[in-house]
C-alpha cells in the first residue's frame, strides 16, 4: 500500500449539484415526493419532533402473528425526524447503466452500514450511497441532537478525485468505528455482483479503500487499497488492539494493523474454512474474532474463529441455532433449519455474553470464554425478521433492534424493538409506520444503522425509505422502498427503560 493521503474538507468544494435531466422513473419519483412532502422536509434538512400515541397502535396485518412474549410500550417516545440532504435528490441517466435516459434503472440513496456515536461531541454518524458503479456518490452523514442539525460530510469520491469513467465503489457496508480520537474508520464496497468484469477493472478500478474521517475537521485520509480486486461488504475494528478486519464478497479475510499500516493476514482462510461475509464478531477481551460458515456447503452452519495471537483459523464445533418459529425463510424451495449469523452486539455485556441474531431472526447468546452458544427464540413474531444491527444498553438489560432491514419493515409497522434479556419479553417502543406516512408522506422502510448514546436514553437510526404510497409495493419489480434516506432520534421514555 502507498502512503496515506490526507484530503482537506474544503477540497470537495460545492456540493454535488442536482440533476437537470432525470430518468423517467426518477421524474415519477420526484413528482410523487414533492406532492407527498407537505411539510417541506425533502429540500431543507429540517428536523421535526413528534410524540403521539398513534405510534403505539399495532397494525391490523400484524395482529394475526402477535404472541404472549411481545408487548407494546405504555408511553410513546419523543422522536426527531428529518430527511438526509444528500444531493442529487433525484438522478439523471447513468453514463453506463443504461445509456437510454428514459430507462427505468433506479439509482437510489440507500444505507447499508452500521452507525457510530462520538461521545465527546454527542454527534451520531452513518453513511449512504446511491449504488451507481460509475456515477455514484458516497456520503458520511452527521446528526447533532444538540442543534438538530443534519448534514452530509463532503462527498467521498469528490475528495478522492476519482476520475470520470472509472468504476467506483458505491456502498459502505460495515461498521463505522472510532479509533485514535475523532477518527471514524470505514471501507468501501462495489455494487456490481458477483464482481466487476475485466471491462470494469480496465477503467482503473483496483478494489475497496480503507478510509478515515476526522469528524472534528471533516478531513479524510485514504490509506489506499489493501488488496487488489477485493472490496469490503463487512468491516470492524478491534479498538483494543488497533486491528481493522474486513471480509470480501467471496470470503477473503483481512486483518490490517492500523498503527503500522501493514497487513497481518489478507486472502482466503486455509483448509476449506469459509468465512460468511456479513458478520465479524469481535471479543475484545481475548482478541478472538468469530463468524459462521454459510448454509451451502455447511447446512449445520458451524462457527469459525480467527485468533490474531497465532494468526490461525479454526472451524468450531459450535453451530448456529435451529429455527424455532412458525414461518421460515425458503431457500431453493426448502425451508432453512439453520441460518448464518447476521448481527450481534458490539462487545461483551455485563453478563459476559455477546448477543446475536441469525439471518432468519433466531436470537442467541455467545459466551466467548466457553465458546458456547445458547438459542433464545425468534426476535420478532411477524414475517419481517431480517435484522442487521443490534445495540445493548449500558447496564446490559436491554437490546434494541429494528426488524425488516431490507426495505420492507413497513409491512410489520416498522417496529423499534426493546428486548429484555431478563424476561425474554420483546417490547415495541414505537411503530413508525404508518405514522410517518400519514403525517409526512414518508415510508420508513428499514434500517441497517442504529446506535444508542452512552446513557442508553436515546436511539439514533438512519432509515431506508422514501415518499411513496404502500400500493407502490405491488409492482412486480418491488425490492423494498429506497430513495431518500431519513434519520430518527428516539428519546426512549424513562418509564420504558428501568434497569
Amino acid at each position: 500500500m502507498s502512503n496515506p493521503k490526507v484530503y482537506k474538507a474544503d477540497r470537495a468544494g460545492l456540493e454535488v449539484p442536482e440533476s437537470n435531466l432525470l430518468t423517467s422513473y426518477e421524474q415519477w419519483r420526484k413528482e410523487k415526493a414533492e406532492k407527498l412532502d407537505a411539510h417541506k422536509l425533502l429540500y431543507t434538512a429540517k428536523v421535526v419532533v413528534d410524540k403521539d400515541k398513534k405510534m403505539l397502535e399495532i397494525p391490523e396485518s400484524l395482529k394475526q402473528y402477535w404472541d404472549s412474549e411481545t408487548i407494546v410500550a405504555k408511553e410513546p417516545p419523543t422522536i426527531e425526524f428529518g430527511i438526509v440532504p444528500a444531493t442529487p435528490r433525484f438522478f439523471g441517466p447513468s453514463s453506463k447503466l443504461p445509456a437510454d435516459p428514459n430507462a427505468s434503472y433506479s439509482r437510489e440513496w440507500s444505507n447499508w452500514s452500521q452507525a457510530a456515536y462520538y461521545q465527546p461531541t454527542g454527534k451520531f454518524y452513518s453513511t449512504l450511497g446511491d449504488t451507481d458503479p460509475y456515477d455514484g456518490h458516497l456520503y458520511a452523514v452527521e446528526y447533532d441532537p444538540a442543534t438538530k442539525k443534519l448534514r452530509c460530510l463532503p462527498e467521498i469520491h469528490k475528495m478522492l478525485g476519482t476520475p470520470d469513467g472509472q468504476m467506483k465503489d458505491a456502498k459502505i457496508h460495515g461498521y463505522l468505528d472510532f479509533y485514535d480520537g475523532p477518527n471514524m474508520w470505514l471501507c468501501t464496497y462495489w455494487t456490481i455482483y458477483p464482481e466487476p468484469s475485466e471491462v470494469e477493472y480496465a477503467t482503473g478500478y483496483d478494489g475497496g479503500h480503507i478510509l478515515s474521517f476526522n469528524v472534528l475537521t471533516g478531513d479524510m485520509t485514504d490509506y489506499g487499497i489493501p488488496a487488489k480486486r477485493i472490496s469490503w461488504p463487512y468491516h470492524r475494528i478491534d479498538t483494543k488492539r488497533g486491528i481493522l478486519y474486513g471480509v470480501g464478497f467471496f470470503g477473503e479475510f483481512l486483518a490490517w494493523d492500523i498503527k503500522t499500516r501493514s497487513v497481518i493476514w489478507c486472502g482466503y482462510p486455509p483448509k476449506d474454512i469459509i468465512w460468511w461475509w456479513r458478520a465479524i464478531m469481535i471479543d475484545e477481551v481475548t482478541g478472538n474474532v468469530y463468524s459462521s460458515y454459510i448454509y451451502d456447503p455447511d447446512p449445520n452452519v458451524h462457527m469459525v474463529k480467527y485468533d490474531p495471537k497465532t494468526n490461525r483459523f479454526t472451524k468450531m464445533e459450535t453451530r448456529m441455532p435451529h429455527f424455532s418459529g412458525k414461518h421460515q425463510i425458503v431457500e431453493k424451495e426448502k425451508p432453512l433449519e439453520v441460518d448464518m449469523i447476521r448481527a450481534n452486539t458490539l462487545n461483551r455485556g455485563t453478563d459476559g455474553l455477546i448477543w446475536g441474531v441469525t439471518k432468519q431472526g433466531e436470537m442467541f447468546t455467545f459466551d466467548p470464554d466457553s465458546e458456547k452458544l445458547t438459542a433464545k427464540g425468534i426476535n420478532w413474531p411477524g414475517l419481517i425478521r431480517y435484522t442487521c444491527a443490534m445495540e445493548r444498553s449500558p447496564k446490559g438489560r436491554y437490546i434494541y433492534y429494528c426488524p425488516g432491514a431490507h426495505g420492507v419493515a413497513f409491512q410489520d409497522g416498522t417496529p423499534v424493538v426493546q428486548y429484555d434479556t431478563k424476561t425474554g419479553i420483546k417490547k415495541v417502543i414505537a411503530f413508525l409506520h404508518p405514522f410517518y406516512r400519514e403525517k409526512y408522506g414518508y415510508i420508513t422502510a428499514g434500517s441497517f444503522s442504529i446506535k444508542l448514546d452512552e446513557k442508553g436514553e436515546n436511539l439514533f437510526a438512519l432509515w431506508n425509505g422514501g415518499f411513496f404510497d404502500e400500493s407502490d409495493s405491488q409492482k412486480k419489480d418491488f425490492h423494498g422502498f429506497f430513495g431518500n434516506c431519513a434519520i430518527t432520534y428516539i428519546h426512549i421514555p424513562a418509564s420504558e427503560r428501568i434497569e
